[in-house]
């Protein structure tokens, strides 16, 4: 067989071998996203139509909780696909919804980080003042400050989107927005969103976790004496919910860095660092339905409920999620 021919068959089974191996890549990995983003759908909603069914998860707590799974839920709608549709083509778009892309994945992930804040007061508050915190953090309290923190958070966003365009017209891919941050927006939004927020919850758990290893010191005797002290499971879910804080900060973390080390970074690696991280942020979204699943034992029973159908029986909101039998 001619010399030529050998080299050009070599050649062709050589790129048929490497386009498969491509496509069998391409598909595992469009099949790993898609899994990730209806788990981190479905597994919020699972949260939220627990909460919100279950008469007996009405409490201040959960209903952070809700709001945390909502804002976690509507990255899984809306960031994770579009980012994921701006890795696999080029998809040429108005600024218009280029922007609202860019909104809601800061708007989102600012009301996660506002969300799980508040759940640290919450739970600092519960065990370090157990009588008033049953009279003074109420329902009707919790919402509001739930409204406030999506109202405040969709403000700082548009006002931060604003300020910063440089451009009007079409792009030509989605994902890049004409969007330049000066250095003075970035460093107050890193502190308005990173470094206020988890300093809040680092010191705020380190005093829960102390106020809890006293109480477990010291329970014989003020059970002797009379005295109030925190129940178990509100100490355990202060530990679950700083189990939480804890994945939350580190999925938070290499995001940041990657923000402020821009100046050390290999320009060719940016990108790839930076969307690497950016995915990690939104991970965090598919994380917490996770936390809940393996450390509440309601959220277990109602999943079984909710996916039993047992949800559209008559007075089935009344029933006790919280029993163990």
């Amino acid at each position: 067989m001619d010399l030529t021919v050998v080299t050009e068959l070599n050649l062709c089974l050589n790129y048929t071998c490497e386009y498969a191996h491509k496509t069998t890549v391409t598909v595992l990995l469009n099949a790993c996203v898609t899994a990730v983003i209806i788990l981190t759908v479905c597994g919020n909603l699972l949260v939220i139509i627990s909460i919100s069914h279950f008469k007996q998860l009405h409490t201040p707590t959960n209903f952070l909780i809700l709001s945390l799974a909502t804002a976690d839920m509507m990255v899984g709608v809306t960031v994770m696909p579009l980012q994921f549709i701006t890795k696999t083509l080029c998809w040429h778009m108005s600024t218009t919804l280029c922007y609202f892309s860019l909104l809601c994945s800061t708007h989102f992930t600012f009301v996660s980080i506002y969300n799980v804040t508040l759940i640290s007061l919450d739970r600092f508050y519960a065990l370090s003042n157990p009588f008033q915190y049953s009279n003074n953090i109420t329902l009707k309290v919790t919402s509001v400050l739930i409204c406030l923190n999506w109202f405040v958070s969709l403000c700082y966003n548009l006002f931060f989107i604003y300020l910063n365009v440089t451009g009007n017209g079409d792009v030509v891919c989605f994902g890049e927005c004409p969007v330049v941050v000066n250095e003075t927006w970035a460093v107050t939004d890193l502190f308005v969103t990173f470094v206020i927020p988890c300093s809040v919850m680092i010191i705020l758990y380190t005093k829960i976790f102390a106020i809890a290893r006293k109480h477990a010191k010291n329970i014989n005797i003020t059970r002797n004496h009379g005295e109030c002290v925190p129940k178990a499971s509100e100490r355990k879910a202060a530990t679950t919910l700083g189990i939480l804080v804890v994945v939350f900060v580190t999925c938070l973390l290499p995001y940041f860095l990657c923000i402020e080390l821009i100046p050390i970074i290999p320009y060719t690696l940016f990108d790839q660092v930076l969307d690497a991280t950016l995915t990690i942020v939104h991970l965090n979204s598919t994380f917490n339905p996770i936390i809940y699943a393996l450390f509440y034992p309601w959220f277990q029973r109602c999943a079984k409920l909710i996916l039993m159908l047992n949800i559209f029986n008559p007075g089935s909101s009344l029933i006790n999620v919280l029993s163990k039998n």
